[in-house]
């Protein structure tokens, strides 16, 4: 099914294993016509901003199995990406559902879907950093 998407001035795109920028000074529509994986440049994370916090980590992974799939071993990667999830939610326990929400997606092959829930959980977890919450909530007994 084709995917048409408008792409702002100056901004990138990433389609198909190409990174695409509009160059003019007004916004450009395209329309993709095959199954490509395609991400907007306010989705894409490169490797060194994956340092940045776990919730980083887990974001970075999703996004390499979305863009990448289906150019090597697949299924060994969705199995690493679901175990470094998983251990994710045990570190943060708050972010249990929306962890398991990801996983969920991943195994029904929504790879998109899933990268976006993970981008509103990482946005989450920079949100709690600003408020000077580190987003590991201890019980005090």
């Amino acid at each position: 099914m084709p995917l048409k998407i408008r792409v702002k001035p100056e901004q990138k795109i990433f389609a198909g294993g190409a990174v695409l920028k509009n160059v003019g000074t007004r916004p450009a529509d395209l329309l993709i016509l095959s199954d490509s994986p395609v991400l907007r440049d306010d989705y894409l994370m490169n490797i060194d901003q994956s340092e940045n916090s776990d919730a980083a980590s887990v974001y970075f992974l999703l996004q390499v199995i979305y863009l990448f799939k289906g150019k090597g071993e697949g299924q060994k990667l969705d199995k690493l990406v679901i175990e470094t999830t998983e251990k994710f939610a045990k570190l943060y326990p708050h972010l249990a559902d929306q962890v398991q929400d990801i996983i969920a997606l991943m195994l029904r092959g929504e790879g998109y879907q899933a990268l976006r829930q993970a981008h509103k959980m990482l946005a989450d977890q920079e949100a709690s950093k600003q408020r000077g919450d580190d987003g590991i909530k201890v019980a005090v007994t």
